[in-house]
């Protein structure tokens, strides 16, 4: 019996100089090929969920001989085994620290020119072979899938796996071996970076390939004591179609096809559901109108209101001017009278000033023509003229007087007029002193 051989590497074709030739005559500038390449850690995570079966938890179906539950975790960890070292080294020699590497694995995720990781999926036989085995008899595989995952690292050794996991749920047994391949002594960057290009190339795939299927159908025939052949090398994926397999295509189609009429079933009730949807809108497009036609109202409204507000504002704002012209001018009014009083106050403050300053001599002037020049003695004159004195004489005698009231205003007279001759006349003495000196 012959069987076939896949050893198949996971590649983004719109990559591919056939498909960059054929972007250039699309409108867009790209391609829409098959991309199974790991080149982020987002692609990564859907490995993961797609090896591991996170989607429906059907973990007996699967076999992880290599790494553990979490195939991101795995291939970060091997990248600090591979690189860390060589990140160090290189950090160590750079002056600037924005050219310094703090974490490889996320650089190389945000790095478009580099694959993150790669994936190599390997398979023994066809859908048509492996259709009536027993899941026991599949379980043997894993035999072989252990012996490969030893026979690629020997016969890729720059290829480091992070995780192995065995499919027994699909058509056919297969493998898929996610791991990193490491270019050495690089010149430029870290002395040790992910290079997948540089070891996959399509002559060193020939290589692996062909020795890796030699041993493949070594191991099956030693796994379950057959004498099995491979079938010849094909172009691509090494894969043949058969009736079978083209049997179970027809009716995959026949099953889209009653999809795609399901489909358009829902469609039609999408449509119906349209139209129930549209009069809802043209409803509420009608009320829209009708508050729109409300609010315009309610605006004219309150645009009259406001022309009211503003012509009583102007009105009151009018009479607040003529208010302030008239105390304006009752201030200038007040202040021109004011200012005429300080005047006034001022200069008859000056000759008071004046005046007082003189009145002591004056008073003493008056004393010595009073008392000296006319011999009236202080004693008579108090007991005459002085108001204490004489108060305290009338209490004394109860209203008796010793001297004629006709004497005594005959000498208080003749003592007044005495004195205005004499005030008048120190007056003009006075003044024409004045005069004097201010000339």
């Amino acid at each position: 019996m012959e069987l076939s051989y896949s050893l198949h590497l996971g590649n983004d074709k719109n990559k591919s100089i056939k498909a960059r030739q054929e972007a250039k005559n699309t409108p867009s500038g790209t391609t829409s090929k098959n991309n199974n390449a790991i080149q982020n850690v987002k692609q990564l995570g859907k490995v993961n969920h797609h090896n591991l079966r996170q989607y429906d938890n059907n973990q007996e179906l699967i076999k992880t001989i290599k790494g553990s539950n979490d195939i991101v975790k795995d291939v970060k960890k091997l990248y600090l085994d591979l690189f860390d070292e060589a990140r160090l080294e290189y950090n160590n020699k750079q002056t600037r620290d924005d050219r310094k590497i703090d974490n490889y694995f996320n650089k190389i995720s945000n790095d478009t020119k580099h694959d993150l990781a790669c994936e190599i999926v390997i398979e023994l036989g066809n859908m048509e072979y492996w259709d009536e085995k027993s899941l026991e008899y599949k379980y043997q595989m894993t035999q072989v899938f252990e012996q490969q995952l030893e026979d690629i690292q020997e016969i890729a050794p720059d290829f480091y796996i992070a995780n192995a996991t065995i499919h027994f749920d699909e058509h056919s047994p297969h493998m898929h071996i996610v791991g990193v391949p490491v270019k050495e002594n690089c010149k430029t960057g870290l002395s040790r970076q992910v290079g997948k290009t540089f070891i996959f190339t399509k002559e060193s795939l020939v290589v692996i390939q062909d020795k890796m299927r030699e041993r493949c159908i070594d191991e099956f025939n030693i796994a379950y004591g057959m004498d099995s052949k491979l079938k010849e090398k094909q172009k691509g994926k090494n894969r043949d179609i058969t009736p079978y397999e083209r049997k179970l295509f027809n009716e995959r189609v026949k099953g889209l096809k009653q999809e795609i009429s399901n489909l358009e079933n829902e469609v039609s009730g999408l449509e119906d559901n349209k139209k129930s949807i549209n009069k809802q809108i043209t409803k509420l497009n009608k009320d829209k109108d009708d508050i729109s036609d409300e609010i315009d109202k309610k605006k004219r409204l309150n645009n009259k209101i406001v022309i009211k507000s503003k012509n009583q504002l102007l009105d009151e704002n009018k009479k607040l001017k003529e208010e302030n012209e008239y105390l304006k001018s009752i201030n200038y009014q007040t202040e021109t009278r004011y200012n005429d009083l300080k005047e006034k106050t001022d200069y008859l403050i000056y000759h008071l000033n004046k005046i007082i300053k003189k009145l002591p001599k004056f008073i003493q002037e008056l004393i010595d023509r009073l008392f000296n020049y006319n011999n009236i003695n202080l004693n008579f004159f108090k007991q005459q003229y002085d108001p204490e004195v004489i108060r305290k004489r009338e209490k004394s005698f109860n209203g008796f007087s010793l001297f004629n009231k006709k004497e005594i205003d005959k000498a208080t007279k003749h003592i007044n007029d005495e004195m205005d001759e004499y005030a008048e006349e120190f007056y003009e003495t006075r003044k024409s002193k004045d005069d004097e000196l201010e000339r």
